[in-house]
């Protein structure tokens, strides 16, 4: 089942399916900068991903992050559900698991039913059902958040920093990963290095979703001209702005606007 890309709490819930309905996961019909979240309710398979094999069987659960290869096989008594999801604040709850690129595959989720929590419902268009997807992938990640919780790394308290420094200055036109480094006094690269491993994106790419986040906020709750929207969050060009909008959303700015008005 595909879903909408545009969500009120800033995640992408992109698809998801089950394969007691035939809709399996697969490398064509995902997007690559996506991360995949799979639970195991029946049978057992095998995972490739990056040309690693990982085995999985009935209550395991597996993920698979940005821009890596995977591939699904297994018996035909395999069953498993998966969504498929991006955004910003996805890529933090997932970096708060144990789940990592070392380590894709957990275990046992002591929930009865667990797989039901996949099942989203149709996406109409109405705000209350995107929220109702949002909270759903949330409750989903606390579930893994407690039995697998995230190592306590120095390097989280690095990337919350920087999140709080891009926050502050995300919408400023001249504001870059340099200047996020020099806030943080630590070497650029390893800066880079320390996002990449907490939050699944580069802070440049992090910059520019919190700039299309604001920039759909203000689509949303105002009348505001779109060059104008593209200068509050720091583009100059409306061009330039329209392009990277779209990229990140699916749709440019007008196509938004006039899909939610709808």
């Amino acid at each position: 089942m595909k879903l909408s890309q545009n969500n009120l709490v800033d995640l992408l819930c992109l698809s998801n399916g089950n394969t007691d309905n035939n809709v399996k996961l697969e490398q064509k019909n995902t997007r690559p900068e996506s991360y995949k979240l799979v639970y195991v309710f029946g049978g057992k398979g095998k995972i490739y991903i990056d040309e690693k094999c990982f085995p999985i069987s009935k209550g395991d659960s597996f993920a698979v992050f940005p821009y890596s290869h995977f591939f699904v096989s297994g018996s035909d008594d395999l069953k498993y559900v998966w969504l498929e999801f991006s955004g910003v604040k996805g890529a933090m709850l997932m970096a708060r698991t144990a789940f990592s690129k070392k380590t894709p595959v957990l275990g046992k989720i002591d929930i009865i039913n667990f797989e039901d929590l996949f099942d989203f419902p149709e996406l109409t268009g109405a705000p209350y059902v995107m929220y109702r997807i949002g909270g759903g992938l949330i409750m989903i990640m606390s579930y893994y958040m407690e039995k697998f919780p995230g190592k306590a790394l120095e390097s989280e308290g690095y990337v919350l920093r920087a999140c709080q420094v891009i926050e502050e200055n995300c919408c400023n036109y001249h504001f870059g990963v340099k200047d996020v480094a020099e806030a943080l006094k630590i070497d650029r690269s390893y800066l880079y290095r320390m996002f990449m491993d907490e939050m699944g994106v580069s802070v440049m790419d992090y910059i520019t979703r919190r700039r299309i986040s604001r920039a759909e906020a203000m689509l949303l709750n105002s009348d505001t001209p779109i060059k104008d929207v593209a200068l509050s969050v720091g583009y100059m060009d409306q061009m330039y702005f329209s392009r990277v909008f779209k990229k990140q959303n699916g749709r440019t700015p007008t196509e938004f606007r006039r899909a939610i008005s709808r």
